[in-house]
């Protein structure tokens, strides 16, 4: 499962379920206030606005709680459901039993439990809410008035249809949530698969130039160098530079497929080294906010998004100066890239993505797979940050090349 979705979920009640519930509740006042206006001509219960006060500041409350704590378990909602339904039927009993237009809030409650997406917990609320006005019409039945007790009758029975419609649409959110939830554990697996692919290409490629391409030209530097001995000339000392120089093209390109140093020194030293070899490249000035740290999760991805944002830079930004951050004390590893360059418009990004140029597009999909955060702010003429958020957990996934991807 996605770690993204097992932040978000604990028993069923997600962190944005618990706040809208508790949201819901300031709305609701207003109906219970409606209701105890005198508009018929019955006598309202000074009572009735004391108790929809004390509803209200428990309401208050309760949301108070929620912001601070979002998961505090599903015990404390069904206790804070059971408050709705006493506070419901008190202020039934106050304003007319039976006949008081706050017995439509059971109406109500059931649908609110339904973003719970807990069938069994929506069940016993609805059957709470159907007792409550069966207690609450027992003087009326007691009377034995026929047409009175009809009128129950026939409350009660759209009573029964709506829990149990409600009942119905929490099973079957619920069984939306599982299939969304299976569908982001296979993309999951699906990405570390290819990533894990790619990384063994990349890994085969860097160590093949290595051992024969750099190797060859190496050897043909000595032969050169034996051959100037012999018989010096200006020719063949412009081929010995344009061997050293395709020679370092390689070592460039042999890093950037498998960074030696991200494995040996961190993700920090890593990043710095990139942003070393593109304050070379883009003849910009590189401001470093990289405090040493150990293994961090997902460190290839990381390094693989500084990588393509770098090289941004040096193709299209005209900046003068990069700051480029690493924060892993919170429980967010944040990688943060800044220039003063001459920005662009982010929608860009996904026009090209739809027209076959994958580049930091890849990354930002890469990126929110994995269960993390890519965020880019920019405008033609303006600066541009990009904000790259992973969820601090275990490291293993960023061993060098693990999850490192294609510019």
């Amino acid at each position: 499962m996605t770690t993204r979705w097992r932040e978000q979920q604990l028993g069923g009640m997600s962190q944005l379920t618990a706040r809208y519930v508790a949201w819901l509740r300031l709305p609701f006042l207003l109906p219970l206030l409606l209701a105890g206006w005198d508009w018929a001509g019955h006598r309202i219960s000074p009572w009735y606005f004391v108790a929809v006060a004390g509803y209200a500041a428990w309401a208050v409350l309760r949301l108070v709680a929620v912001r601070r704590d979002p998961l505090g378990g599903l015990r404390t909602a069904v206790w804070a459901a059971t408050v709705d339904i006493a506070a419901v039927s008190l202020l039934a009993a106050l304003s007319g039993g039976q006949d008081s237009a706050v017995r439509y809030a059971y109406y109500v409650l059931p649908m609110a439990s339904v973003l719970w997406q807990l069938p069994a917990v929506t069940a016993w609320l609805g059957g709470a809410c159907v007792l409550a006005y069966a207690l609450l019409a027992v003087p009326v039945l007691a009377r034995g008035d026929a047409t009175r007790n009809w009128l129950v009758v026939v409350d009660e029975a759209y009573l029964l249809w709506d829990v149990l419609g409600c009942v119905l649409i929490a099973w079957l959110l619920r069984r939306q949530a599982r299939a969304v939830s299976q569908l982001l554990d296979t993309r999951e697996a699906l990405l570390r698969d290819a990533l894990a692919a790619e990384a063994r290409e990349r890994t085969e490629l860097a160590d093949a130039l290595h051992d024969s391409a750099v190797q060859n030209l190496l050897a043909a530097l000595q032969d050169l160098e034996d051959a100037r001995q012999a018989a010096p000339s200006p020719e063949l000392d412009r081929v010995e530079d344009e061997l050293r120089r395709t020679v370092q093209e390689i070592r460039d390109v042999t890093f950037d497929l498998h960074p030696q140093v991200l494995a040996a020194a961190g993700l920090a030293a890593a990043l710095r080294a990139l942003g070393e070899r593109a304050a070379r490249r883009g003849g910009f000035t590189v401001h470093y906010d990289l405090p040493p740290t150990g293994p961090v999760h997902e460190q290839g991805l990381l390094y693989s998004a500084a990588r393509e944002l770098l090289n941004n830079t040096v193709k299209h930004a005209g900046a003068r100066n990069v700051w480029l951050t690493l924060s892993s004390g919170g429980p967010d590893t944040v990688l943060t890239v800044r220039d003063d360059g001459v920005g662009f418009d982010p929608a860009v990004v996904w026009s090209k993505l739809r027209g076959g140029h994958i580049g930091l597009a890849s990354h930002y999909v890469r990126v929110e797979s994995a269960g993390g955060r890519f965020l880019v702010t920019s405008e033609p003429h303006h600066a541009t940050t990009v904000e790259v958020r992973m969820p601090a957990g275990a490291a293993g996934s960023g061993a060098p090349g693990g999850a490192l991807t294609a510019g």
